[in-house]
């Protein structure tokens, strides 16, 4: 139905902004603030603002968008499928996650190339429309992850924290996480579980684009740490650092791949 739409029209709708406001690395965020991303930047090329916000930015001599997705599947696909009307060949997706794996604790930050298909979007662009992909594997791209974890490992005395390559669980429902869908999240060795990245490796998928994701743990769902309750102060406050900083690292790893 969008086939014959012209790539300008696209791109001026979806992000507000020309095709050459996008850069060819873009990170896709839907949690972390853009201001940061701009005061660790050596340069604000353009910002713009359509139906997704973002920024240009010069970092290292190289130029890096990073665009406000959103949070969910939803919102994150359909971003990430609009960029196949930019010049964007790289995707570095980043948000928050609460851990499965029993050896992840708050703060700690894992390189995911691989997602468990637990949400919707991805129903109308992994294959047949008729074929349920519901718990199917989508990867990303396994160079770029590897990437994304020998640059983050660096970190672990800075921040007193692990960081790990793992798999994530993608789900629609912050609250369908009961005990039933936990442990059929272990079944398929899941590590973490968020509402993003397997829709953002379904996207790329689909229009031939190559994506990894820098994800850090916000809490502890098995442990009664969640989201709203069970977190200590000092946990708290360390998830509050690492999403004034994780921009940096982010730029400092887009600037280089």
């Amino acid at each position: 139905m969008y086939d014959g739409i012209c790539k300008e029209t696209m791109i001026g709708e979806y992000f507000g902004c020309s095709i050459d406001d996008i850069a060819e690395v873009v990170i896709v965020s839907p949690i972390l603030d853009i201001k940061r991303f701009k005061s660790y930047s050596d340069k604000t090329v353009s910002e713009f603002s359509g139906w997704y916000k973002g920024v240009t930015v010069e970092h290292n001599k190289r130029l890096i968008t990073i665009i406000s997705s959103g949070i969910g599947s939803p919102l994150t696909g359909d971003c990430v499928l609009a960029l196949q009307y930019s010049r964007c060949k790289k995707v570095i997706f980043s948000g928050s996650a609460g851990a499965i794996n029993k050896e992840y604790k708050i703060g700690d930050i894992i390189a995911a190339g691989e997602a468990v298909i637990g949400e919707g979007f991805s129903r109308y662009h992994y294959d047949n429309i008729e074929h349920d992909c519901f718990g199917k594997l989508v990867y990303g791209d396994m160079e770029m992850t590897q990437k994304l974890a020998a640059h983050i490992k660096k970190y672990e005395a800075v921040y007193n924290i692990n960081t790990y390559t793992g798999r994530v669980f993608t789900i629609d429902s912050i609250l369908g996480e009961s005990r039933e869908m936990f442990e059929y999240m272990k079944q398929k060795s899941c590590d973490v579980v968020e509402m993003e990245v397997s829709s953002v490796f379904t996207a790329c998928r689909r229009i031939e684009k190559s994506a990894a994701a820098l994800i850090f743990i916000s809490d502890l769902p098995l442990q009664r740490k969640s989201l709203f309750e069970g977190r200590n102060i000092a946990e708290r406050e360390l998830y509050k650092r690492q999403t004034a900083e994780i921009p940096r690292i982010l730029l400092e790893i887009a600037a280089q791949i």
